[in-house]
């Protein structure tokens, strides 16, 4: 059924009123939310409580819920809403060294499946858009794993509830 709102409905039990299961919509279990973008993180600046150069075999756990301007100044508290599950993020690496790659996990876990941008010399700039799967409190644990090292900046475009 979709209601007037163009919110989509499924029965899952019959009776009156029956059970309903909302499968989209606003609110929908796991809808993307757009948001202008902005950024979440930069390594290169001292405004954050963890920044710098990550090194070979380092992590860094990094919160998202929080965006800043270009200089470091907090600009949108809870940015991204308790509640989210992921985010749709452009992650840059900027003044390589060596080539390397990163893994980025839900904060707290530090086992690397697979990388999520990698870099092939040094003094490269690189981006790539990808999904982040978040903690509970909306970190992501960036994982150096490789044997360059790299400052890097995450930028998010929008959320998963």
């Amino acid at each position: 059924m979709v209601d007037s709102a163009g919110v989509i409905w499924f029965c899952v039990a019959g009776g009156t009123p029956g059970t309903w299961r909302m499968l989209s919509g606003p609110s929908a279990a796991g809808a993307f939310t757009p948001v202008t973008p902005a950024r979440v993180y930069d390594s290169r600046l001292s405004t954050y409580a963890l920044h710098g150069v990550l090194g070979s075999g380092q992590n860094r756990p990094i919160s998202v819920a929080n965006s800043f301007d270009v200089n470091g100044t907090p600009v949108t508290a809870n940015f991204v809403p308790i509640g989210a599950t992921a985010v749709f993020a452009n992650v840059t690496v900027v003044d390589t060294i060596g080539n390397g790659w990163l893994a980025i996990n839900p904060g707290g876990t530090t086992a690397v499946s697979a990388s999520s941008i990698n870099w092939s010399a040094s003094g490269q700039i690189l981006a790539n858009g990808i999904s982040l799967t978040l903690n509970a409190t909306r970190q992501i644990t960036v994982v150096n794993g490789s044997s360059g090292s790299t400052n890097f900046i995450i930028d998010v475009l929008g959320y998963y509830r």
